[in-house]
């Protein structure tokens, strides 16, 4: 633990799916000349599924998906079988913000993925992924004429990605100059926490992925055009944090080169674990008389009677089942004889809390480059990347703290007591990581 602190700021900068490996190799080439002067960064690992709302709402609350109830960026009703789409309503654990606010501390957040739609908090709050109309994404309300002034933006279109790359890199610019204005105006206002986050990171990181690696990429220039101004953001903010006020910096996930898109529902149903029905959407698809199901990425639910409203699957059966569908899962490979999933995760294992019941029965992690979808229309195991080149990794994130020497890693659930640890605020029990030590002055 960290031992009480003069300083009593906190600014923290996340960037979306930044990997630890990126930026040690960006620093040791000169590339990030002003991140390699806060310090050096430490790798820690996502949550499972390693997926920016999981990760970013795990952070938010200090507690697994199982504590604070998203689990994916797409969920299910497992009585009415439909999909939807987790908000900051799901949450079921209270956000870092609003704990800080209760320990007398004044926040500032923004655009962090599930804050949409935004709480009023002692403080600002603008919503990240998920919110699509900023006048809806704002508190206090009379903040937005400020921010439209500033021409700011909450996110790029990701669907140009797959239309017109040239306009996305246009967007993915234009996003982090509107961002770097609206923090730069905001650090005048009150604060004891601030928080801001950089989306777009993660945006070019899963389509320009392979032209930052190739130097005859189409966009190889733009790509590392885009990390300088991602660095020279950091070092402006740097310039402005004083001393007395510490800086953080994280990401929520690793990336790596996309190698092929792998549909485990189409695997399921190779293996007779799955049967789809000529007509319906989504999971309504489903012959009742499967045995299991898959969601993105990688999250396979047993078709159980009782919990899901088509089971099939009675209790008495449920572990072989269960067991049945890992050894499954773990003999997948693609047409080379490679290994597509590195480890298939017992929910047990993994989750412990209020919404344990609600989380998938099995996590199957995938080695590096097999990016796991779950599509509900009969197709083929292994596809192409859709104008994607990126894929996350649940290994591979980092932190950096300005000035001082972080001695562990552990994961980004290991982040939120280390934010109250640096406030000078008692840690919540109910947080499940524990605070990252840290000493010596770099600076």
């Amino acid at each position: 633990m960290f031992g009480r602190r003069k300083s009593k700021r906190l600014f923290v900068l996340s960037l979306d799916g930044v990997p630890f490996s990126f930026l040690q190799a960006g620093i040791a080439a000169g590339r990030f000349p002003n991140i390699a002067e806060l310090g050096t960064p430490v790798r820690i690992d996502s949550v499972l599924p390693p997926i920016s709302s999981v990760a970013w709402a795990s952070f938010s609350t200090g507690m697994n998906p199982a504590g604070h109830g998203i689990f994916g960026f797409v969920d299910r009703d497992p009585r009415t079988m439909e999909l939807k789409l987790p908000s900051a309503r799901d949450l079921l654990a209270p956000t870092v913000w609003l704990r800080l606010n209760e320990a007398g501390k004044r926040a500032i957040v923004m655009n962090v993925p599930v804050t949409y739609p935004p709480q009023d908090i002692d403080g600002i709050m603008i919503s990240g992924f998920l919110c699509t109309d900023l006048s809806r994404g704002v508190r206090p309300a009379g903040l937005l004429p400020r921010l439209r002034r500033l021409g700011y933006r909450i996110d790029p279109d990701p669907n140009l990605g797959m239309t017109d790359r040239a306009r996305y890199l246009e967007e993915i610019f234009e996003t982090l100059a509107s961002r770097r204005r609206a923090v730069f105006e905001l650090m005048r206002e009150e604060w004891d926490f601030f928080m801001v986050h950089v989306m777009m990171t993660d945006r070019i990181n899963h389509f320009f992925w392979a032209d930052g690696e190739e130097a005859a990429g189409g966009y190889h220039s733009e790509f590392w055009e885009f990390y300088s101004e991602v660095d020279r953001f950091v070092g402006d903010v740097a310039g402005r944090v004083t001393d007395d006020t510490d800086l953080l910096l994280l990401s929520d996930h690793g990336f790596c080169r996309l190698r092929w898109e792998v549909d485990l529902n189409a695997y399921l149903v190779e293996g007779g674990f799955l049967r789809f029905k000529k007509s319906g959407d989504g999971l309504s698809r489903i012959d009742p008389a499967s045995h299991a199901y898959s969601l993105i990425p990688g999250r396979i639910y047993v078709n159980l009677r009782g919990r899901e409203g088509i089971g099939s699957v009675d209790d008495a059966d449920y572990s072989r089942v269960r067991e049945d569908l890992a050894a499954f899962l773990a003999e997948l490979v693609d047409a080379a004889g490679n290994r597509v999933i590195s480890r298939v995760y017992r929910r047990e294992e993994v989750y412990h809390g209020s919404a344990f019941d609600r989380a998938p029965d099995l996590i199957a992690l995938p080695f590096d480059g097999y990016d796991l979808k779950a599509k509900f229309a009969p197709a083929g195991v292994f596809a192409e990347g859709q104008g994607r080149s990126g894929m996350h990794t649940h290994p591979d994130a980092f932190a950096l703290l300005r000035g001082k020497e972080l001695l562990t890693g552990g994961s980004i659930l290991d982040i939120p007591p280390t934010v109250f640890s640096l406030l000078g605020v008692p840690v919540p029990e109910a947080f499940d990581g524990e605070s990252i030590r840290a000493e010596g002055a770099k600076r």
